[in-house]
C-alpha cells in the first residue's frame, strides 16, 4: 500500500514538473515573439501648415520643421520633432523684434486604439488617434530695435537697442492628432498642441517677445500642424496587412 501511495505521489509530481516546464516553455516561446514585434517601423514627416500659417497670418514669422518617430508595439511612439524659425515684426510698444533659432522637441505619442484583438493577438493599426506629450527647447539669437525708454527727472525719452543676445527658452506641450496610412508608405496627419512655456535663462521673459517653435511668450498658445511622410514597417507587420 505505501509503495502504492508513493508510486502515486512521484507521478503526480512528475506531472506537475512537467505541466510547470511546460508552461515556461509556451511564456518563453510567447515572450520571443512579443519581443519581435516591439519594433515595427518608423515614420518621417513633414509639417506644411507652419510655413503657411505664417504666410497667411503674420507673414513676418516663417517656420518649418519636420519629425521622425518610432513604432513600438503598435502602441508607443517616441517621437523628434526638428525645426527652424524666424520672426520680424513691430511689437505693441513700438518697437521691432527680430529672432531666429533652432529648436527641438521630444516626447511620445500613445495610441488610443486597442493594440490586441478579442483573441489576445496583436493587431496592427495603419490608422490611428493618438494623444502626446513634448518638451521643447530652443536657443534664440535675438534683436529688440527702437525700444522707447522714459528716464531723468525731465522724462526725457529714449530709443534703445538690443543686439545680438542669445536666451534659452523651455516649453511642453499637450498633444492631440490623427494618423492615416494610404497607400505605398504614404502617410498623413493632422494634430492640434496646447503649448505652455516653462522657463527661460533671461530674467525677464518679456524680453523673448516670440520663441520660435513656441510663439509669444506672453501666455499659453494653441497651434494646428498637418503633415504629409513617408512610414516605414518592418516585414513581419506588412505580413499582417496581408491576411
Amino acid at each position: 500500500m505505501n509503495y502504492l501511495k508513493r508510486y502515486i505521489v512521484v507521478n503526480l509530481l512528475l506531472c506537475v514538473v512537467i505541466g510547470v516546464l511546460s508552461s515556461q516553455e509556451k511564456v518563453a516561446v510567447s515572450a520571443q515573439k512579443d519581443s519581435t514585434q516591439i519594433y515595427n517601423g518608423w515614420s518621417a514627416h513633414v509639417d506644411i501648415a507652419s510655413p503657411l500659417m505664417g504666410l497667411a497670418i503674420d507673414k513676418g514669422v516663417l517656420t518649418g520643421e519636420a519629425s521622425v518617430d518610432v513604432n513600438l508595439s503598435n502602441r508607443f511612439f517616441p517621437i523628434l520633432e526638428m525645426g527652424y524659425g524666424t520672426v520680424n515684426s513691430q511689437v505693441t510698444n513700438g518697437s521691432t523684434y527680430s529672432a531666429s533659432a533652432p529648436f527641438v522637441r521630444l516626447g511620445m505619442n500613445f495610441n488610443l486604439l486597442k493594440s490586441k484583438d478579442k483573441n489576445g493577438n496583436l493587431t496592427p493599426h495603419r490608422n490611428y488617434a493618438y494623444l502626446g506629450m513634448r518638451y521643447g527647447m530652443s536657443l534664440v539669437n535675438y534683436q529688440l530695435t527702437n525700444v522707447p525708454i522714459t528716464r531723468g527727472y525731465w522724462n526725457e525719452n529714449q530709443l534703445l537697442s538690443l543686439d545680438g543676445k542669445n536666451a534659452y527658452a523651455g516649453w511642453g506641450e499637450l498633444v492631440a492628432g490623427v494618423r492615416v496610412d494610404m497607400a505605398k508608405g504614404f502617410t498623413m496627419g493632422w494634430s492640434v498642441r496646447m503649448k505652455l512655456f516653462l522657463h527661460t535663462s533671461l530674467d525677464e521673459k518679456q524680453l523673448l517677445w516670440y520663441v520660435p517653435g513656441y510663439g509669444n511668450s506672453s501666455g499659453n498658445t494653441f497651434t494646428l500642424n498637418y503633415t504629409l511622410g513617408y512610414t516605414y514597417y518592418t516585414k513581419a507587420e506588412r505580413s499582417k496587412f496581408k491576411k
